[in-house]
């Protein structure tokens, strides 16, 4: 059968390039409320999301395109029972396995067990610098001390930690501490990820967005902690969009680096493209991902 192909402005075929990474959103449940969440608004309900075996034919479908890691996310992906046969299934599809968490929900027990199935990385995300801070932020009594706790736990059994410090107009000013954090956390990596609007966030846009000064600000910090740390923490820095000087393509051009898999299974470009109008996106329950 004749596939269609891709053609530039003059009509020139064009060979896309393949993603090297693919971001499950196992679930949207989720323990936490943060109102920067970048999940749409109207979550996928339990009853929709893929079983692990239909993940585990996505992981397969990836790994013969080329696709070398995949992330774990959510909502929280330790929502799912299944997560370790989840885990099991990435592996032995031959993906390197992140698993991106609150820390909420997972014991010292299960981060064996996940240890066991093949998780290669854990990245952890903190709301704040302290308990006061977190706490509100992700609307969970006693979600800061249980990521300490994780983060121990983490580290005892010697899992690579990337810090994931999402930063916004209420926190932006506390940057060197969460860094500082990382540092003593025993981080490999701290991910400093400004708010994207979009989803959730979109709504709370007037209380998160920060200042122009305050984005300033933070990338003189980034830039002072990457001299000061080099060769111990590796630091990114991700600005929002609505500071950029120029437009710029979309995660780099859509589909040039990553895919984002839904709970029930939508395969998007990227994770907000659910919010574009008259864009429609196949389902790899029903079409295959090649």
């Amino acid at each position: 059968m004749k596939q269609d192909r891709a053609e530039d402005i003059r009509g020139n075929p064009v060979t896309p390039g393949l993603p090297m990474a693919m971001l499950a959103e196992l679930t949207h449940r989720c323990p936490l409320a943060c109102p920067y969440c970048s999940n749409p608004v109207e979550l996928s309900r339990a009853s929709s999301e893929m079983t692990a075996d239909e993940w585990g034919s996505v992981f397969r479908q990836a790994a013969d395109l080329g696709i070398l890691q995949v992330h774990l996310s959510g909502g929280e992906p330790a929502s799912r029972r299944d997560l370790t046969e989840i885990v099991r299934h990435a592996r032995d599809a031959g993906l390197y396995v992140n698993l991106i968490t609150s820390g909420i929900g997972l014991t010292e027990a299960r981060l064996r067990e996940l240890d066991h199935a093949g998780v290669d990385h854990v990245q952890l995300s903190l709301q704040g610098i302290n308990a006061e801070m977190a706490d509100w932020i992700g609307g969970y009594k006693g979600g800061f001390d249980r990521k300490m706790q994780v983060a121990e736990w983490i580290g005892q059994i010697g899992f690579p930690l990337t810090v994931n410090a999402v930063v916004h107009r209420q926190n932006m000013d506390r940057l060197p501490e969460m860094i500082e954090m990382a540092v003593n956390l025993g981080a490999r990596r701290i991910e400093v990820a400004t708010v994207q609007f979009h989803g959730w966030a979109d709504l709370n846009r007037k209380t998160l967005m920060p200042t122009m000064a305050q984005a300033m600000q933070a990338r003189a910090v980034v830039n002072e902690a990457r001299a000061r740390l080099r060769g111990r923490l590796v630091i990114d820095y991700v600005p929002a969009d609505h500071h950029a000087k120029f437009p710029k393509s979309c995660m780099g051009g859509w589909g040039s680096t990553g895919l984002n898999v839904t709970p029930e299974g939508l395969v998007l470009p990227c994770h907000a493209a659910q919010t574009i109008p008259n864009l429609d996106f196949d389902n790899v329950r029903e079409v295959p991902w090649r």
